[in-house]
Formats: structure tokens, sequence, C-alpha cells
């Protein structure tokens, strides 16, 4: 899923699914919208993976 969004202007809506799913946001038909701490915990991987990225490619 990711390699296709990446050639693909994403929207808004699209970009916080991700990083909710990345806090743990399951996204099933019945859940509610994500909450702030599930927010919260994706945006922190996600600069987590960040940081290791640019630390692999130097």
């Amino acid at each position: 899923m990711l390699k296709k969004s990446l050639h693909l202007p994403c929207s808004l809506g699209s970009m916080i699914k991700l990083v909710a799913k990345i806090g743990g946001y399951l996204g099933r038909s019945s859940d509610p919208p994500p909450g702030h701490q599930v927010m919260w915990n994706g945006s922190a991987q996600l600069q987590l993976m960040c940081e290791g990225f640019l630390l692999r490619s130097g």
C-alpha cells in the first residue's frame, strides 16, 4: 500500500489514517475516528522511523 501511495499525491485524510495505523488504530468499519492518543503515538513512531531512515542513508 505504501509504495503505491508514494507515487500519487496523498490526501490529508489518507495521511491521518496512515499515521493513526502506525499508532495502533485498527480502522475497522465500526471504529470511531482516531483520537489524540493514537495520533500522538503514531507521530512519535513516524518520527523515529524518519530518524532511522536518515541514519541509514547517511
